[in-house]
């Protein structure tokens, strides 16, 4: 799986494409993606996007077409749920963008946390243990 913040698709598209078939990722959160990420597509995948709230926000989540993925919807700005079956066991993918703008908490996502459930993206956040000079209230 391959986690990547583009900090806008437009001009980092082919850059990102390029890294996941390098990487062999059979399923990528990119984050940062703005709007034009909607209207490009990855060959060979399956794109859910989710919308954003300003310029560079937004999120997809992209599943090679060898699996079965399902979106789950939701109301939650920046995040895109997907169920992915034909790996040894379904797993859930919730990627993530959440901006230094956006007031956000996790316990709204509870209710889509399952058992096998990857949770991955951009927080935004800054903890020591990964060695940022201080840890802000997102971190901890």
């Amino acid at each position: 799986m391959l986690a990547y913040n583009v900090q806008g698709w437009g001009s980092r598209a082919l850059e990102a494409t390029e890294m996941i078939f390098k990487t062999d990722s059979s399923i990528c959160v990119v984050t940062e993606v703005g709007e034009l990420c909607n209207k490009f597509s990855i060959p060979h995948f399956h794109t859910f996007y989710q919308k954003r709230t300003n310029a560079k926000d937004g999120v997809i989540v992209t599943v090679s077409k060898h699996l079965k993925a399902t979106r789950i919807e939701i109301n939650i700005e920046n995040t895109v749920i997907v169920d992915n079956v034909g790996l040894s066991e379904q797993i859930r993918i919730i990627g993530i963008y959440w901006p230094h703008c956006q007031d956000r908490n996790l316990k709204d996502l509870e209710a889509f946390i399952t058992e096998n459930t990857i949770l991955t993206g951009d927080f935004n956040a800054a903890a020591e243990e990964c060695a940022s000079p201080s840890t802000d209230a997102r971190g901890k």
